[in-house]
């Protein structure tokens, strides 16, 4: 496969270059293995700018250092031997890993947000709806956030659609789906739990776990278990999907 060269996309007009301070404006959403906090970061020149900061929990804490490190949940742990195919690690990691060493455990905590901060910019370059990827910090990624002071944009399975706007949803997952397999990528978790709907246009969240089509056999599956995943929040709320029609076309698109 030979996943089609990325269009050039501009970083935002908000990301400024220039000195900044940060403040936590609490947490948004806790996760199996992460949490994610919205910040305000304000510039020098005044002008200010909500991001999100996705956090990950250490895997083995000690007592009271998920506490100390301000989290509110312990963390679970993902089945997530089909997604580490496509990691490259050393031979020493990777026996680590297989065998469920301590360091394997350290070799899997740190790659979780570096996977997740690969994945969201080969995303955000191949012109999927995504957030912008900001950049990474030593526990996870800092990311555009969708909402606004009042509330974060919610979920696809939590908003309230109309039978317009329904159909809005799919056409648009539709072509961000095209992008993310034209460049070779597969969410390999979609769900209507991980869209979100903010003033008319979906987003697509939660990386960590895509794969490549270069990269990991099981890519296929995990693309048309993807599309059934999502198609059938579509179909309960009345609106006809072709999920055979849309695999076929995005195989074609990642060939």
């Amino acid at each position: 496969m030979h996943p089609r060269p990325a269009p050039a996309r501009e970083a935002p007009s908000w990301l400024l270059d220039e000195p900044y301070d940060e403040i936590s404006l609490g947490t948004l959403k806790s996760g199996k293995e992460a949490e994610v906090f919205l910040i305000e970061r304000r510039y020098a020149s005044g002008s200010t700018v909500l991001l999100a900061h996705k956090r990950y929990r250490p895997r083995r804490p000690s007592a009271g250092e998920l506490r100390e490190l301000g989290f509110n949940k312990a963390t679970l742990y993902r089945h997530d031997s089909t997604y580490r195919a496509g990691w490259f690690l050393s031979s020493r990691d990777r026996r680590a890993v297989a065998h469920k060493t301590d360091h394997g455990h350290e070799v899997i905590e740190r790659m979780w947000p570096i996977r997740e901060m690969t994945m969201l910019d080969l995303a955000w370059r191949s012109s999927a709806s995504v957030p912008y990827p900001v950049e990474r910090t030593d526990d996870g990624i800092v990311m555009e956030f969708i909402g606004d002071l009042d509330a974060a944009a919610p979920r696809l399975a939590q908003a309230h659609l109309s039978v317009g706007e329904i159909a809005s949803a799919w056409d648009q997952l539709l072509v961000s789906l095209r992008a993310l397999t034209s460049g070779g990528i597969v969410h390999a978790d979609l769900s209507a739990y991980n869209v979100l709907w903010w003033r008319g246009r979906i987003v697509i969240i939660d990386l960590p776990q895509a794969v490549e089509f270069t990269t990991n056999a099981d890519a296929p599956e995990l693309l048309h278990r993807d599309l059934a995943n999502v198609a059938g929040w579509f179909e309960r709320r009345g609106l006809e999907v072709d999920v055979e029609a849309a695999f076929g076309e995005l195989i074609g698109l990642a060939w």
